[in-house]
């Protein structure tokens, strides 16, 4: 319990962070990784823990490069390709995922799945300040409060986290509609 709870305490605290367009965001999420790492393992969650190791990696990079001197630290939107091409990874990604948890102790293959390569795309479109990045967290993040809430041990403070996560997707959607709009 006590790698969901700091995963939860550093969760919230990136979620602010990251609402707020701050750059220190990647250190609460790095090391909210690191709990989450430890929480997924204990749960057999492998897709979790395979997408947590490859997140604890974006977080540092995502760090490097939210670097406010930089033009490339802009909020911009996601082209018509983009937007193609994140659906399609999510789609392929999931199928593919989804077979090779079946044959593994996973609880929750299919949504860990879907979780998984959803959040890992949504990480990629953050640390590159694309505002639709809120928009795939809002569904990744509803998907993973049942997933939580389903798990033969509820993870309760994870589905409640991911609850609020939901929530936070729409006032940073807002928040950083704003930011990109004010821009020049």
């Amino acid at each position: 319990m006590i790698f969901e709870i700091g995963a939860t305490v550093f969760g919230l605290i990136q979620g602010v962070l990251v609402m707020l367009n701050k750059r220190s965001n990647w250190i609460f999420y790095i090391l909210q990784m690191l709990f989450l790492l430890l929480f997924s393992a204990i749960n057999h969650l492998y897709g979790d823990i395979a997408n947590n190791s490859i997140y604890f990696a974006m977080g540092i990079v995502g760090f490097i490069l939210w670097n406010d001197r930089k033009e490339s630290s802009k909020i911009t939107k996601a082209s018509t390709k983009e937007k193609i091409i994140y659906i399609l990874l999510i789609t392929l990604g999931t199928i593919i995922l989804s077979i090779v948890l079946k044959n593994t102790d996973d609880p929750l293959p299919l949504l860990d799945s879907f979780t998984t390569i959803s959040s890992l795309i949504a990480t990629y479109y953050m640390m590159k300040k694309k505002i639709d990045t809120w928009i795939i967290w809002f569904i990744n993040n509803i998907f993973y409060a049942v997933e939580y809430f389903i798990l033969p041990d509820q993870a309760l403070y994870l589905f409640a986290l991911n609850i609020i996560w939901t929530f936070m997707a729409v006032v940073s959607y807002i928040n950083w509609n704003k930011i990109m709009k004010g821009q020049k």
